[in-house]
């Protein structure tokens, strides 16, 4: 019994309490320690919040408009954008987003696209009037049909409907861009030093015999001014040189532009072989010669 008092007397000498200064000098370190470690560190949850919150953002379309629609459902139908230029490609797809399944006519389910008119009544512009009943299928909650795509090449300028086998519907623009005014050529320089009549003949190219053809070609002769024209065959070149004007045929000169006018002359050869076409002015102060080939 001495013994065990002895040890039990020690042991308490040995663990004496904290005086009450010391005790809140522990605690003061204590609180510190634990507002660090909270500055610096965040919960689990917390953490698995924010990766969540930052993969739900996303890039916005660089083009993106919506149009009020005729009914809530409308929102199952969903698209990029509710308003594009004629040319490009629509793309969407329907998404049952409510409590019941949607039933859709067509197995798998189709779409047709149909047109506010003038009058303010609705016309289809693609796909049949009546759609044609087929096997019925159904979209239930959460799921999605194919991606639909079509081209709106050549469409017109107004409002247009997406009318879904399985119910839904959603209204789309078509706006129709204005062609840019082409670019007007500027005249090219041309050198006046030389301001005599001419007339020159454009590249004929062959011809086939029996058929007419058209001889065209330019010059700075005034608009309205009478030209003789004749076509013989290389065997006659005599006529080459003199410009018989027996048999020829006349034609007036037509306005161009830059300061250049044109002319333009018919023929129709019933032989083949090489010809010349010869061209002058009433005055024979201008005149122009060119071959080519009938076959």
């Amino acid at each position: 019994m001495d013994l065990h008092i002895l040890i039990s007397r020690n042991a308490y000498s040995y663990i004496r309490p904290m005086s009450p200064s010391r005790t809140l000098i522990v605690c003061i370190i204590l609180a510190l320690a634990l507002l660090g470690a909270g500055c610096t560190s965040f919960p689990a949850d917390e953490a698995n919040d924010t990766r969540s919150s930052n993969e739900d953002v996303q890039v916005p379309a660089s083009y993106r408009v919506t149009l009020a629609q005729p009914d809530a459902r409308a929102d199952f139908i969903r698209m990029d954008s509710d308003v594009y230029n004629a040319g490009e490609v629509v793309e969407f797809v329907v998404t049952n987003n409510g409590l019941l399944p949607l039933s859709c006519t067509r197995t798998p389910p189709d779409f047709r696209v149909i047109f506010q008119t003038g009058s303010g009544r609705w016309a289809t512009k693609m796909g049949p009037d009546y759609p044609a009943a087929g096997n019925v299928s159904y979209l239930q909650n959460g799921e999605s049909t194919q991606v639909y795509r079509f081209i709106s090449t050549g469409w017109e300028a107004g409002r247009y409907r997406i009318v879904s086998d399985c119910g839904p519907e959603r209204e789309f623009l078509i706006r129709v861009l204005p062609t840019p005014a082409p670019t007007p050529t500027p005249c090219p320089v041309v050198d006046v030093t030389d301001s005599g009549p001419w007339i020159r003949i454009d590249p004929i190219g062959d011809q086939q015999a029996a058929r007419p053809f058209t001889i065209t070609g330019t010059t700075n002769l005034p608009v309205g001014q009478e030209l003789r024209y004749t076509i013989f065959s290389v065997l006659e070149s005599d006529k080459a040189s003199s410009l018989d004007p027996r048999g020829s045929f006349t034609t007036l000169v037509e306005e161009g532009s830059c300061g250049t006018n044109s002319w333009r002359a018919m023929g129709e050869i019933q032989a083949t072989g090489e010809f010349f076409v010869g061209i002058s002015d009433a005055d024979r102060k201008a005149t122009a010669i060119k071959r080519f080939t009938v076959y």
